[in-house]
Formats: C-alpha cells, structure tokens, sequence
C-alpha cells in the first residue's frame, strides 16, 4: 500500500517507517520540520509533505495528490491526566480523521485503511460496559478519540485503534532494516479488550475491579518495534483486516501467564 505516515520524527513514527519499508509499502512522510528526518529514512521516503499534523486540509491534500490506499497516524503526544493541558494530540486526531472522511469522500472509491495511536484505557474493561481508563484516569484524550472514531461511517474510513499500554524501544535508534527480531510474532492481539487477561482479586469487596486492572497494567508493557511490525504487517491484509473497526490491545508473549 502508499502509505501517508504522520509523525516520522517521533519515538513511534521513527520506528513505523522502517516497519511499513520492512513489509513492502511505500511511504509519503507528513511532517512539521523535515530537517529533523535523518538523511537515511529521508532516502528511502516515496515524498516528504510538509505541513500542520493538526491541519486537515492539508493531510487531506497530501492524501488525493500522492493517491496515498491508508494513513498511520504517530503524531502527538497524549497528556497524562485531565487537569493540566491536553496539548494538540485531541486536535491530531480529530484532523487526521477530517481529512480521511473528506479525501474518502472525494476519492469515491474504497475505503481508505487507517491506523491510529491510542491506549490501553481506551479497552474494555472486564467490567463492562466501562472502559479500562474507568478505573485508571490517565489520558482521558484516548476516551474522546475512541468516541470520535466509533461514529465515523465504515464506508469511507476503515479504521483501526493500536491500544498499547507503554510501548518502549529495543534500540536507540531506528533499524533500516528492523532486526529479525523485531517482529508482531512476539505479540498475542485481541480485539476491543486486553488478550490473555487474568482474573485476579475481583472478589475483594467494593475494590476488586480496580486491584484487578492494576495488578496486571504493568504486563502490558511492549517493545515498540514488535508494535509496529503488528501495524505494518496487517496494512498488507488491505480491506481485508479482522482489526477494521476494532481496537487492539496486544501483549508481549513472553508476559502471558
């Protein structure tokens, strides 16, 4: 697929890119400074877009000129609690999710596939119908992208939400190519809920959901080139991914109990 990457300069997008070369995908880069994209990734990008992550016009025009099949969107930083700034990850999103709907809408043709960042609060809980960030308040922008997204029409953005908890790097720096190691096999994936979740202190009076989610939050942990491999590796599957319209959670193999 001609992949429109949002955030290549980041922890995560720097790492995306050489992921999406890995599994074969041609990648436009949307980004805000492109002095800050190494000579390297620079060498190996279908183009270099430069604009606002938050303007919507401008991602959707990046789209339609480089007639790009999915985007993935790695920009922005989501704040960790509600009482201090939510920064432009809320706005990110909202734009990103702008320019998908009006580029699809002009295209008229298939859906265009979507990845996005989110977080781990923004699964289920095993407490339905609350969500995880119920019962751990942090990041709460995840909550109101997940209600953005879940009411855009299938027809036209066929999205996916990467629902990670912390996500840190094996290496320092990008891998072109990533090591062999740096692989989604290392993951298991479910949707709309943490794989391999184990039922722990939910009889504990009044108290028990919530020893529940944090005695095992921290085993959610994963190693950011495994994730990004997972992403790359299903925009292969096309329209045809069992993640369209879901959020997934993953968790590292060697955590499952």
């Amino acid at each position: 697929m001609k992949v429109l990457l949002l955030g290549v300069t980041g922890n995560v997008g720097s790492r995306m890119l050489p992921a999406l070369l890995a599994h074969k995908h041609q990648v436009v880069a949307y980004v805000r400074s492109p002095a800050k994209i190494s000579s390297e990734a620079t060498s190996k990008l279908d183009a270099v877009v430069v604009g606002s992550a938050s303007d919507s016009a401008a991602i959707k025009a990046a789209i339609l000129s480089h007639n790009c099949d999915a985007v993935v969107n790695a920009a922005g930083l989501a704040a960790m609690t509600g009482f201090t700034s939510q920064g432009e990850f809320p706005a990110i999103f909202a734009a990103v999710v702008q320019a998908i709907l009006e580029a699809g809408r002009e295209r008229g043709s298939a859906p265009i596939r979507c990845w996005l960042m989110s977080g781990f609060g923004a699964l289920d809980s095993p407490k339905k119908p609350n969500l995880l960030l119920h019962y751990v308040p942090l990041f709460p922008s995840h909550k109101q992208n997940y209600q953005l997204i879940k009411s855009q029409p299938a027809d036209i953005l066929a999205w996916s939400l990467f629902c990670a908890s912390n996500m840190s790097p094996k290496y320092n720096t990008p891998q072109f190519p990533p090591s062999a190691d740096a692989s989604a096999s290392n993951l298991v994936a479910k949707a709309d809920a943490p794989p391999a979740w184990v039922q722990k202190y939910r009889s504990v009076p009044l108290i028990g959901n919530y020893l529940n989610i944090m005695a095992q939050a921290q085993s959610y942990y994963s190693v950011l080139e495994h994730c990004v491999d997972f992403i790359a590796a299903d925009l292969e599957k096309g329209l045809e991914s069992e993640w369209i319209g879901k959020r997934v959670g993953v968790k590292e193999k060697s955590k499952v109990e």
